[in-house]
């Protein structure tokens, strides 16, 4: 019985060597499997990475492409068609992945810098930008705290800026009331630009047009886009003015046909990696647009 039950308990613990190495044999082969698709994806990540930067130097093409052909910004030109889903090779041409991105023209937008200067907040932009809150249905009383923290950011007679500079709406996300819907909606309206610049009034939507121009309602507004729209695009900043019929509502107003200042969005998937990047150009004259900031 002695031997017997020797015998046994052997036949355990070899049942039990076996058990345990096929323990740590499925948990090598589970971390050499979770690594492999760590590298894998950061593999893609890399590659989506370099696709991207290449559908930046496509946008480059194409925005100085425009400046040397037209010599006013409009909606319906090349730069402005949206790309989604095309599919593209990898470097190497073994596999495919799905690009898709899109420009957009920033000086059709509210220039949040218009509300200070030299870190002193401007008392007509910030009523332009509690019009331009109102007519997009958020609370106005936001513009007041959105222009001290632009005021923030930028450099006083008195001292440097006391605040992160900013390069969009969703820099506003730690202004008491501001949350990612607002931000949402806003960031089709208003941007962060290094300098003062000039509306686009044949880029810029009806909302932003009326807030900028006081005198201007959002219905006479919309009646400019509406003819943009139909084809009847502004050729200057007096045949703006001529068709608005009053040079004193636009009185010393920057106002603009052609932009200057593009933000780039874009997406690529590729098997395991879907990677994003955003990228700010500005196009002088007809030369290739710089990039002044890029995030990914």
């Amino acid at each position: 019985m002695s031997t017997t039950r020797q015998k046994g308990m052997a036949v355990i613990g070899a049942l039990v060597v076996v058990a345990a190495a096929s323990v740590a044999t499925a948990a090598i082969m589970e971390r050499q499997s979770l690594m492999a698709d760590t590298l894998a994806g950061e593999r893609d990540r890399v590659q989506a990475k370099w696709l991207l930067r290449g559908g930046l130097d496509w946008a480059r093409v194409i925005l100085v492409s425009d400046a040397r052909n037209n010599a006013v910004t409009l909606r319906d030109a090349i730069w402005a068609q949206p790309i989604a889903g095309l599919e593209i090779r990898t470097p190497d041409g073994n596999r495919s992945a799905l690009f898709s991105g899109l420009i957009e023209d920033e000086q059709g937008k509210y220039n949040l810098q218009r509300l200070s200067v030299n870190g002193a907040v401007q008392g007509t932009e910030l009523a332009a930008l509690q019009n331009l809150l109102a007519r997009l249905g958020i609370p106005s009383r936001l513009a007041a705290p959105i222009a001290t923290r632009v005021a923030a950011s930028q450099a006083s007679p008195q001292g440097a800026a006391t605040a992160p500079a900013l390069r969009s709406a969703h820099d506003l996300l730690g202004i008491d009331g501001m949350d990612l819907q607002t931000v949402a909606i806003l960031s089709d309206y208003v941007t962060v630009l290094p300098r003062h610049t000039g509306i686009n009034v044949n880029t810029a939507s009806a909302e932003v047009l009326s807030a900028v121009i006081p005198a201007l309602s959002l219905d006479r507004a919309r009646s400019l886009t509406d003819e943009r729209t139909r084809g009847q695009w502004f050729n200057s900043r007096g045949d703006f003015v001529n068709r608005l019929g009053d040079a004193e509502m636009v009185a010393g107003i920057t106002l603009d046909v052609r932009s200057n200042w593009f933000k780039v969005s874009g997406e690529v998937v590729l098997e395991h990696a879907r990677v994003g990047m955003r990228a700010l150009l500005h196009r002088s004259g007809d030369a290739v647009p710089v990039v002044r900031w890029i995030e990914s």
